[in-house]
């Protein structure tokens, strides 16, 4: 995170407590845990306090809040948005809350992590994914939104004064713009100081390009099949990709299939093939072609994170295949990154 250290407590001429936790924050500085902000303006009473507290390592941090400084300089307006402002007062619990690992909350770890390493990789939001390996974020797995709701406000509430969590939620929505229980979750938790992001597709699945898709290992017995499939999902148009259910398809999660009073009647199309429709759809899918609902009953698997990881790490991905998704897509996945970058 970009931290602010207010000039007076660099006007301390005795060795005490203020003392040592500004050392500890300059520290995360030196070590890139966290950026420091600060105006050239300071240099002059900076310099005399490290020569005075910290002669070992003055000129090393004396260089880089020289860097720090022509950055704060040249920031654009607005840029100091999210600055943690600390104060002689918070000193104390700003140490504590800058050196805990920021918190990502998703309701599956591996699956949704696998999904924003690739998406990470793709738009260049490296730091995230560093952040991870360096153990400076955490995250933790929900087992379902509402649970993840839960665990987020919990993490948050382990923080002091900057609640370095993010909830990241699908909206699990059938229709375009379509508002969802998720959404109502990810509200509370802003209550409790944390951020959120709920996708406005349907699933983080849903955000994996065809390229993707058709590069996932194929047996002899399922090549077919899944060439059949993946044909049928182009045909849609960018809206009902958006909200289909990439996994398990028109029939949904064996488990939990909708009864047949929420789905629209079967429709036969011939011998031995037929397909259903969620109700919850309503008329999106409505001048897709019978041939597309029946090959579209099955989804392409639960594996889906794991292959599209797989190729943006093989280099057979680019940021134009999540561009080829449109309805904004791209831009909105990088406000998620920024979300997630934005508490590191």
């Amino acid at each position: 995170m970009r931290v602010e250290i207010p000039i007076d407590l660099f006007r301390e001429h005795e060795p005490n407590r203020n003392v040592e936790l500004v050392l500890k924050l300059i520290s995360f500085f030196s070590s890139a845990r966290h950026s420091w902000v600060v105006s050239p303006q300071h240099m002059a009473v900076l310099e005399d306090f490290l020569n005075l507290h910290a002669p070992t390592f003055a000129q090393i941090y004396l260089l880089l809040a020289q860097k720090s400084s022509g950055i704060y300089a040249w920031a654009p307006h607005g840029a100091s948005a999210d600055v943690v402002r600390v104060t002689a007062e918070t000193l104390e619990s700003d140490v504590r809350d800058l050196e805990r690992p920021a918190v990502l909350v998703v309701e599956n770890a591996n699956y949704d992590w696998a999904m924003i390493e690739a998406m990470a990789n793709l738009l260049d939001f490296k730091e995230v994914i560093e952040a991870k390996e360096e153990n400076r974020l955490d995250v933790c797995h929900g087992g379902g939104s509402n649970d993840a709701l839960r665990q987020a406000v919990t993490y948050a509430s382990k923080f002091a004064k900057t609640k370095r969590v993010v909830l990241v939620l699908d909206s699990d929505s059938f229709v375009p713009g379509q508002r969802t229980g998720n959404h109502e979750k990810a509200d509370s938790l802003a209550i409790h100081g944390g951020r959120h992001h709920v996708l406005s597709f349907r699933e983080m699945e849903n955000y994996i390009p065809n390229r993707a898709l058709a590069s996932r290992p194929k047996s002899k017995n399922s090549q077919s099949a899944m060439a059949k499939r993946l044909s049928a999902l182009k045909n849609l148009s960018a809206e009902q990709r958006a909200h289909f259910d990439m996994k398990y398809g028109f029939k949904g999660k064996p488990k939990n299939n909708p009864t047949k009073t929420e789905r629209k009647p079967r429709a036969s199309a011939s011998a031995g093939k037929t397909y259903e429709i969620p109700l919850q759809h309503g008329t999106l899918y409505d001048n897709v072609t019978q041939k597309d609902l029946i090959i579209l009953q099955e989804g392409f698997g639960t594996d889906l994170p794991s292959v599209f990881l797989k190729a943006v790490k093989d280099g057979f991905m680019k940021k134009k295949d999540l561009d080829s998704l449109g309805l904004g897509a791209t831009q909105e996945l990088r406000v998620m990154l920024e979300k997630i970058r934005g508490v590191i």
